[in-house]
């Protein structure tokens, strides 16, 4: 199956710190790949630089065979087909959550507000939220803000959905709705590349894990291949604590 995502000798510095350091690797059409590691590896950066939010030192990263960092490349046109999910909701406090879900098709994809609300509707009612469309933001539990947020992104109908650690800033309560919604998108063949440390959740609905450290890519494989690579010290030490069995 074709790439959709090549990153071919990826760096990224913050003046002398190196956090990501020589990154290669590809995305396939509907894999779910989970990023692991300790933090400060240089996961949410690798996730930020795939839709440009942080821009690469050097290196390539090619989006359906275009080199996004080419100088002629539409920034605003790779983030419609890259949906981006993150730790703190990023949502709009002002707004109800059906207009959160509907501004950006408006301003950015020029639908109208009839299409518009018809499309976050769906989408609110898949993540389970379509009961709190006209509730206000703050009005809302952590784990529904962060469902509204993947329902936000969901109506710009994206080819890829990267999601920044979704369930850090939720209590232990609220992790299981959102990583159900994500396992939902993944069952349905969502194109996904999450940062986490929800090691069950990686090892049971990841299609495939690839674990940084110090800005290296360390490990990739399949989370069986993951369990049984014993002469990865680094990787048994992080993910072996952490397993529980269905």
């Amino acid at each position: 199956m074709p790439s959709i995502i090549d990153v071919r000798h990826l760096e990224k510095k913050f003046g002398d710190l190196v956090v990501l350091d020589d990154i290669n690797f590809s995305v396939s059409q509907g894999e779910v790949i989970a990023i692991i590691g300790s933090s400060g590896g240089g996961k949410s950066t690798l996730l930020r630089c795939l839709n440009l939010l942080e821009s690469p030192t050097s290196g390539e990263i090619f989006f359906e065979g275009k080199n996004i960092l080419a100088s002629q490349s539409n920034v605003n046109r790779l983030r419609e087909k890259m949906g981006m999910v993150f730790q703190q909701f990023n949502l709009f406090e002002n707004y109800n959550v059906l207009d959160n879900c509907i501004l950006a098709q408006k301003l950015v994809l020029k639908r109208s507000r009839s299409l518009s609300q018809e499309i976050a509707l769906k989408n609110l009612d898949k993540v389970g939220l379509h009961d709190r469309a006209k509730f206000k933001v703050f009005q809302l539990s952590g784990g529904q803000k962060q469902r509204a947020a993947i329902a936000r992104a969901l109506c710009m109908e994206p080819e890829v959905m990267l999601f920044d650690e979704p369930t850090s800033a939720l209590d232990p309560e609220m992790v299981d709705e959102v990583l159900g919604v994500i396992q939902k998108l993944a069952s349905e063949g969502m194109t996904m590349l999450i940062v986490t440390h929800e090691m069950n959740f990686a090892l049971n609905v990841a299609t495939r894990l690839l674990m940084l450290d110090q800005g290296k890519i360390v490990f990739d494989g399949t989370p069986k291949q993951a369990i049984e690579t014993i002469d990865n010290q680094r990787l048994q030490s992080f993910i072996n604590p952490k397993i529980k069995k269905k």
